[in-house]
């Protein structure tokens, strides 16, 4: 039913209940339940029956217990329900207005004549054509900022989801009628920054690829996380054995008078550890007077535990042999690079040398961050023209940290912030005046005067707003950051900011492959480059399968059509809000929820038309239809659903309405390929049926573009 009937339909409801003495707070309607029927049903006149049978249920359950009361209630209610429904559906008949309703208990279902409103409905989407389901423009702009990669990192399927979400918004929005920014803010500086600069200086420079920088780069943060890490893994380890593994605390003396002997720790050091190892408390190396022997502990530690698997072992505390081989595997892990450990202690000295430089700004070392962040940069935009993914406007934290400091001062002038032990905080509770504990405190600046996210984004929505005048701003961020998003709206609202009652952040959960979660301290993050040519190779392959004579440059590019859609519609047909698995061949499926299910019917569509010569001219079709299979009614019926879809979308913010609606739609028009002859069929029933696979056509189209996914007209 189409949003304009939907609302005539609403209005003349209201009407006669107000004739009848009633007025509603709200009028429910939805679709009728019942496939091939035309129509809605509404439960309003359940939701007035309580009040209106208030005084009857009064009188009726006078003396009466409260199981026999309320029984007695729900049936005078129900009864009451059916009475208004009675009425309401005599008076909408009587008037015309639909073509037969019906009151069944206590809903009001109406239908419409089928062949009209089809007609219509197709007449309009061949009319309004690329167009079908844009909203009037509205005079309000919204700035939606997503994605957000950080340079000298990899591009990981947590960005995908984010870019894929964010993206279909935007188009979401453009179609719904508002005036839409694309804005990504790019990490450019911070500790991952300066730890990749460090180790591609120290380990790796004039060995750059000719081809993939950007992800070289992420190959060498994550190598610089493990080797600035690399003592605190060993440490770790050492805790975790001293509080799980009951054979290694009994050892632990023994462990400890071997180092003793090899005279590697000072007497200080052995009653350190004698107390730790025993699982008193953690280890930490800064309490170690020489932190070597803790590498000539490690090894006496992997002696122990290749000690406790030997099967034959039978004295003292026995770990289980499962759980002491998965000890003995992860010190042998850890162990590959035992090496580390003596030039840890340098490797972290210089790494605080590089963060020196960086902020006296040396010119050597700005040169190399300039350099090797247009190799992200450059990384990123390949990503972003497989997925068809665009931007208006690019934000860089390095461009908004000086204007951040300059902020922090204004909000201290304003008395919105004020120094709390040292650090300048915004008390966001106490400055709204709420007694709960809500949105609590808010550091935005650290106290050696160093930038903090807060310090960046409060400056950069402070330019959101007042540079580019949005109406409106979203956010594009992981749904762990929703305290802090709240936090940052809240203190643009005691800014001043009008804007602020229209900030929204759009969260994201995890993405994971079937094997399991990222860690990108570990170094097994999820990169897009680890599944995206797989993708695409297999893309590839399903058109090789079914469409074996399409030139092989065609081909390609429907296999990047395909392979992308695959990705991103794998993003968006979940709850955001819940922990996404992706899996490859569920994406990929020709018969399931999936993007290339729903290419297929459009290619199919568009097969069809081809084979049919052309779309006729409903204009000059007869105007009755005949009678129309129910399959004919539903799948008109999704298509008219269309532009309602597109409203509740974008009010929502929500992506998954179109792409449960894609999938829906894309159902109802296999259903009626399968079910109703096309082009074979007589007249006028053929030409009917063509039109209707035009329209059919056009919203798949539609909705597609709508999620960022490309609609081929083979496959």
């Amino acid at each position: 039913m189409s949003a304009e009937k939907e609302g005539a339909i609403r209005e003349r409801i209201a009407r006669v209940l107000d004739e009848l003495g009633y007025q509603p707070r709200a009028i429910d309607l939805r679709r009728i339940p019942f496939s091939g029927a035309w129509g809605a049903a509404t439960s309003v006149a359940k939701a007035l029956a309580g009040q209106a049978a208030a005084e009857d249920i009064a009188a009726a359950t006078v003396g009466l217990d409260k199981k026999e009361a309320k029984a007695r209630a729900a049936g005078i209610t129900n009864a009451k329900a059916q009475e208004i429904a009675e009425r309401l559906a005599a008076r909408l008949l009587a008037d015309g207005a639909v073509d037969r309703v019906e009151a069944i208990n206590g809903f009001v279902n109406i239908y419409f004549d089928a062949a009209s409103a089809a007609l219509q409905t197709v007449r309009r989407v061949l009319a309004e054509g690329a167009e079908y389901g844009r909203g009037a423009a509205l005079n309000e702009k919204v700035m939606v900022e997503f994605s957000q990669p950080n340079t000298h990192k990899a591009f990981h399927v947590g960005h995908l989801r984010n870019a894929a979400l964010g993206n279909a918004l935007c188009n979401i929005l453009e179609r719904a009628g508002f005036g839409v920014i694309r804005a990504n803010y790019i990490g450019d500086i911070g500790k991952h920054v300066i730890s990749c600069l460090w180790c591609y200086r120290a380990f790796h420079l004039g060995q750059e690829p000719t081809e993939g920088k950007g992800r070289w780069l992420g190959q060498i943060y994550t190598e610089s996380l493990q080797r600035l890490s690399y003592r605190q893994e060993v440490v770790d380890f050492i805790n975790k054995l001293s509080k799980e593994d009951e054979a290694f605390k009994a050892s632990s003396d023994r462990m400890i008078k071997e180092l003793w002997r090899r005279k590697v720790a000072s007497g200080e050091d052995i009653a350190y550890l004698l107390g730790q190892l025993s699982g008193k408390g953690d280890l930490d190396l800064a309490k170690v007077y020489n932190p070597d022997c803790i590498a000539e502990l490690w090894q006496i530690i992997g002696a122990q535990l290749q000690q406790e698997v030997r099967p034959t072992r039978t004295t003292g505390p026995v770990t289980d042999e499962a759980t002491a081989r998965a000890y003995l595997d992860e010190w042998r892990r850890i162990n590959i690079h035992a090496d580390w450990w003596i030039p840890a202690g340098e490797w972290e000295r210089q790494y605080r040398e590089t963060w020196l430089e960086w902020e006296r700004k040396d010119p050597a070392l700005v040169t190399l961050w300039e350099q090797t962040k247009a190799w992200s940069m450059e990384e990123f935009g390949r990503i972003y023209g497989e997925l068809g993914v665009r931007f208006d406007r690019w934000f860089y934290e390095s461009e908004v940290e000086e204007p951040g400091r300059a902020i922090v001062q204004e909000l201290l002038d304003k008395g919105i912030a004020e120094i709390s032990e040292g650090l300048p905080v915004v008390k966001i509770d106490e400055k709204l005046g709420l007694e709960k504990e809500t949105y609590r405190v808010l550091p935005i600046l650290r106290s050696d005067g160093t930038t903090l996210y807060s310090t960046k984004d409060l400056s950069l929505t402070k330019e959101k707003f007042e540079r580019y005048g949005v109406d409106r701003a979203i956010w594009v961020i992981d749904v762990r950051q929703s305290l802090y998003m709240q936090q940052i709206f809240k203190i643009m609202e005691l800014w001043g900011f009008p804007q602020a009652d229209k900030c929204f952040h759009l969260g994201y959960e995890m993405v994971a492959l079937p094997e399991g979660a990222m860690s990108s301290r570990s170094g097994k993050t999820i990169l897009y480059d680890d599944i995206a040519p797989e993708v695409f190779r297999r893309a590839r392959a399903v058109i090789d399968e079914k469409n074996p004579e399409m030139p092989d440059e065609r081909k390609a590019i429907v296999a990047k059509q395909i392979g992308a859609g695959a990705l991103l519609y794998g993003m968006l047909d979940r709850d955001n809000n819940r922990l996404l698995i992706f899996d490859a061949e569920e994406a990929l499926s020709l018969h399931g929820q999936s993007a290339p299910y729903i290419q297929y019917a459009h290619a199919r569509a568009c097969r069809l038309l081809e084979r049919a010569d052309g779309v006729p001219d409903l204009d000059t079709a007869p105007p009755e239809l005949g009678e129309l299979t129910a399959h004919e009614i539903n799948l008109i019926e999704q298509i008219a659903l269309l532009p309602a879809e597109v409203q509740r979308a974008a009010r929502e913010y929500k992506p998954l309405v179109i792409a449960t609606y894609a999938y829906n739609l894309a159902v109802r028009t296999n259903e009626f390929y399968e079910h109703c002859r096309v082009l074979d069929a007589p007249e006028p029933q053929r030409s009917a049926r063509l039109a209707l696979v035009a329209a059919a056509r056009q919203a798949l189209a539609a909705t597609l573009g709508l999620l960022g996914i490309a609609a081929p007209e083979a496959m």
